[in-house]
């Protein structure tokens, strides 16, 4: 029998957010249907089949463009290709890194054993892997592989200084409170003439979770000048600017980037501690808006922004 299951339910089954389900159907990957009642999303069997594979080949840091490529045939060999296209990544990511750990290693005992060592005798040691990484830049940049490096959680964030900013802010309650958000700044952008200038970043807003109805809080900010007026129902936000964690390496989905945020507050090694003082919500996404020829999305880099202050100060 072909049960159609709600977006809420399929989110809770397999612990992702209903607003990774909309990105991922956007991108082509399944479709749903809509409940004549409800007007909630609605999936079948094999929307739900797609689903599931899916989210096991996100997990495995397979990109968008990867999954669809098996979702067009949906047969092992197509699964077997993107299976070992994805393992040699992984071979020529670590090969890479061997190399490094090897001269970084071979470095520190001959800098242990002579600490007078002279500059030829270093450059002998760091020329191959020198040489190694700039062959994978070139090979970059003339469409070879992708090289896609293995990075600890500590290497992915990268501190950024945002400086004080003035937004304008809107957010709502509803079942899709993204696009609806979306939609009322992006209108006030248009007609203050704002395009190209402003920056978008969107934010969660109580309450996070869905209810019994599928209602849930979501708002988007932009960055405008001094001196533009706000209208009602949209507001004004003051950053007061700082330091933040950024991690951008989550297509259209910025979710894994907030598990991998938690996961580095709980890292006693790691320099940097979440400050809560900074503002009202959690953190930002920053919204890249990009479509193709037909107006589609185009799955891209999502960077999340969470206020940081070093630990102990």
């Amino acid at each position: 029998m072909n049960e159609l299951m709600a977006i809420n339910k399929v989110a809770t089954d397999f612990g992702i957010s209903s607003r990774t389900l909309r990105y991922w159907e956007s991108a082509g990957l399944f479709t749903s249907k809509r409940d004549a009642q409800s007007g909630w999303r609605v999936y079948d069997d094999s929307a739900i089949q797609c689903i599931r594979t899916t989210n096991l080949l996100r997990r495995l840091d397979f990109s968008l463009a990867e999954i669809k490529k098996y979702m067009e045939q949906q047969t092992i060999e197509s699964l077997l290709n993107v299976l070992r296209k994805q393992l040699k990544k992984l071979d020529k990511a670590s090969a890479e890194m061997d190399t490094r750990k090897e001269a970084i290693s071979e470095l520190i005992t001959m800098l242990e054993a002579e600490a007078s060592a002279d500059l030829l005798s270093l450059e002998s040691i760091l020329l191959p892997a020198a040489l190694e990484r700039q062959r994978n830049i070139i090979m970059k940049l003339y469409g070879g592989f992708k090289m896609e490096n293995i990075k600890t959680l500590r290497d992915e964030v990268k501190i950024r200084k945002m400086a004080p900013t003035r937004m304008v802010a809107y957010k709502c309650v509803s079942k899709s409170p993204e696009n609806d958000s979306m939609k009322v700044v992006r209108e006030w952008i248009a007609e203050n003439k704002l395009e190209g200038t402003a920056r978008i970043f969107g934010f969660n807003a109580e309450p996070y979770h869905p209810d019994a109805e599928g209602m849930y809080g979501f708002g988007f900010c932009a960055t405008i000048p001094e001196g533009v007026e706000i209208s009602e129902p949209l507001y004004e936000i003051r950053l007061q600017g700082g330091l933040y964690g950024v991690i951008s390496d989550y297509e259209g989905d910025p979710m894994g980037g907030w598990r991998k945020a938690m996961e580095l507050w709980k890292d006693p090694e790691w320099g940097w501690e979440y400050d809560n003082n900074r503002h009202g919500f959690p953190g930002l996404e920053e919204a890249i808006n990009r479509v193709d020829d037909n107006g589609n999305p185009v799955p891209f880099p999502m960077p999340i922004w969470f206020p940081v202050k070093m630990k102990g100060v």
